[in-house]
């Protein structure tokens, strides 16, 4: 008996040993991913060459810049994505800037009013299913023009490798009688100082329909080239102004630059 006792409180303690060397089995508690950024952006610049005012006949060489919402996460608020690979809804901000128009630069506006530089503001709404993307524009201005002016549109997509898309689709612009008398309209002074100009004032709605080709290439996973080659045709009212008339209802644009993606912190760790 006092045998027995000696073997069993030797096995307790080479037990109690062997358990002193092997650490205490643990389950991690599980931690979601967290995006490492608040806000993704997309800026660049880059070359255009553009009608020199809205229905004008000649093109000039200009800048324009390269902006888009990636990704915004503001707490207490569903996250905004507009990742071009993305399905169903997505929105991003729509700007637009139009530079001065001086009417003695042109011979074709002699005795019009000079129209002070545009900022304009808005939002961008679209819908992806497939390869398709119907989307529309809309935009508030500010400066020479305080009316509001849009674009709609459907895209079809062609992405022939991961690091290039091709968009190609139909598009149409809208604006209300304030942008449309400030860059359509002829007052009757501005007529009786010109030369050939006669007195309009356009209203609202459709100015013009045309189509755009646009391409990107991503370089890298923060640096891409873009490039776009638009047409559009002036209807309606603009396309009826005196102004458009002295100059071209058809209006071309090509553009190609460089953007640079990368992402921030915004609201802490």
């Amino acid at each position: 008996m006092r045998l027995g006792l000696i073997a069993l409180s030797a096995t307790m303690v080479s037990g109690a040993a062997l358990a002193a060397d092997i650490p205490p089995r643990t389950t991690p508690a599980y931690v979601a991913p967290a995006n490492p950024y608040d806000i993704i952006l997309e800026i660049g610049a880059g070359a255009q060459v553009a009608p020199a005012y809205e229905g004008a006949s000649v093109n000039q060489a200009q800048p324009f810049p390269v902006f888009k919402l990636h990704y915004l996460a503001i707490p207490g608020f569903a996250p905004i994505t507009n990742s071009r690979f993305d399905q169903g809804f997505s929105f991003s901000p729509s700007f637009r800037y139009i530079s001065k128009r001086k009417a003695s630069d042109y011979s074709q506006l002699a005795g019009l009013n000079d129209v002070d530089a545009t900022f304009e503001l808005g939002g961008k709404f679209a819908y992806t299913f497939g390869i398709i993307r119907p989307w529309v524009a809309v935009r508030q201005g500010f400066g020479g023009s305080d009316g509001v002016v849009g674009e709609t549109g459907l895209d079809f997509i062609w992405r022939p490798d991961p690091v290039m898309e091709l968009t190609l689709g139909p598009r149409a612009s809208f604006a209300t009688s304030a942008y449309m008398e400030a860059y359509f309209g002829v007052t009757p002074a501005e007529a009786a100082r010109s030369p050939f100009l006669t007195a309009y004032s356009p209203g609202g709605g459709f100015k013009g329909v045309g189509a755009e080709l646009s391409a990107r290439y991503e370089v890298s996973s923060e640096w891409a080239v873009v490039g776009k080659l638009a047409y559009e045709k002036l209807i309606g009212d603009a396309a009826d102004s005196p102004i458009v008339k002295v100059g071209d209802e058809n209006q071309w644009t090509a553009q190609v630059g460089l953007s640079y993606k990368f992402g921030m912190r915004l609201f802490g760790n």
